[in-house]
């Protein structure tokens, strides 16, 4: 199975119900099953488990193509399949525990979680979510916010703070366990559909053999760099392809359209050749970073390096900012009938301002970005002077 042809193959159903996905702020159930029907949802589990053996490249690709067909069902998508690609190469870095998780999505099982609070919001190092210690296990409490795929995911993964003082308790969960409820506060005005609700627990027991304490980022390994990787660029890849789908509508739209008294289209206008100019060389830039990085990825990975952090951060910050402004380009460049909810650029321009927004948000990667060129660790206290 090749997920690229998969994501083409259904793109025009997706695209067909975007619309309506994004005007009720409904989520897309029926474009998940179709996916997992399809076997895209396992598109990255090995080939002896069960999967197609995508590598982040191929995922990365086949995201745009579903992004810019209907982006909340892309990205929601996008939080199971880069923990999947995650624990893929853990199971190829010869980590056995990772079996377990790519089997069940070779299932059909649906994984997704939160690593948010409602209380510290998008700060994914820190969690105001309790975990007191029990006999065999964590009793926890509170409440995670953006967690998308909430009305489908079967298994829950997340973080809270040991309340003893011992760290960020990794844990997963079963939907249907005691105390878990899945709360529908998803009101927003970008990604309508991602279904990213607030999850509470209500003294919820967590058995000792489903944690682990420090969370992947605690340190910078392997097994933290495979989940910001792929974390990033997938999340890039969503991104992009919402951008490259509105200049591709912009496009078709000037060369199709003459106002009054005019011989010519809109397109042979030089305010918009010149922004449809800049629109192409900011998206080739910025798809040729997600790309030639993936790429430098692997021959780093083969040699047995560890790609630095900023690698997959710049990726992060470059591939969605890019995507902010050459979709706010094509909003300008269609005109005042880019207002009206009856073209697609209206909803892509709402939904591309999202993508700042992920961790590491714009400032926590300059931040990052900055301390790697000058040379700083990124533990390194105070982080500012008095």
């Amino acid at each position: 199975m090749d997920p690229v042809a998969v994501a083409e193959e259904v793109a025009p159903v997706l695209a067909e119900a975007a619309a309506a996905t994004d005007t009720s702020g409904s989520f897309p159930s029926h474009n998940v099953e179709v996916l997992r029907d399809r076997g895209y949802l396992r598109s990255p589990v090995p080939v002896e488990l069960g999967g197609a053996g995508a590598d982040l490249a191929a995922v990365c690709a086949a995201q745009a193509v579903l992004a810019g067909a209907c982006a909340s069902t892309a990205l929601a998508v996008n939080m199971h399949l880069f923990g999947i690609g995650a624990a893929a190469e853990a199971h190829a870095d010869g980590e056995p525990e990772a079996q377990l998780v790519l089997r069940m999505a070779a299932s059909g099982t649906i994984i997704g979680g939160s690593f948010t609070d409602a209380a510290t919001g998008l700060n994914v190092r820190a969690s105001s979510t309790p975990a007191e210690r029990v006999e065999g296990g964590y009793v926890i409490r509170g409440r995670k916010a953006f967690c998308s795929l909430a009305p489908v995911l079967d298994v829950f993964y997340g973080t809270a703070g040991v309340t003893d003082g011992s760290g960020l308790l990794l844990f997963a969960i079963g939907r249907d366990a005691p105390g878990l409820r899945f709360v529908d506060t998803w009101d927003t005005m970008a990604m309508r559909g991602t279904g990213s609700w607030d999850v509470v627990f209500d003294d919820v027991f967590v058995p000792e053999v489903l944690t682990q304490l420090g969370a992947p980022w605690a340190s910078w390994d392997r097994r933290s760099e495979r989940m910001l990787a792929w974390f990033c660029c997938t999340v890039a890849a969503v991104y992009l392809g919402i951008a490259e789908a509105a200049r591709d509508f912009a496009l078709r739209h000037t060369s199709g359209r003459r106002l009054g008294g005019m011989q010519l289209p809109l397109a042979r206008q030089p305010g918009v050749i010149f922004a449809a100019g800049e629109i192409d060389a900011g998206l080739r830039a910025a798809r040729a970073l997600l790309f030639d990085t993936i790429a430098r990825r692997a021959s780093a990975l083969a040699a047995g390096d560890v790609p630095a952090a900023a690698e997959s951060v710049a990726v992060k910050y470059v591939v969605t900012n890019a995507a902010v402004e050459a979709t706010q380009r094509c909003f300008r460049m269609v005109g005042g009938s880019a207002l009206y909810r009856r073209l697609p650029v209206e909803r892509m321009f709402r939904d591309v301002q999202a993508g700042p927004l992920h961790p590491p948000t714009n400032d926590l990667a300059l931040e990052a970005l900055g301390r790697a060129a000058l040379g700083i660790p990124p533990d390194a206290a105070p982080r500012w002077g008095d």
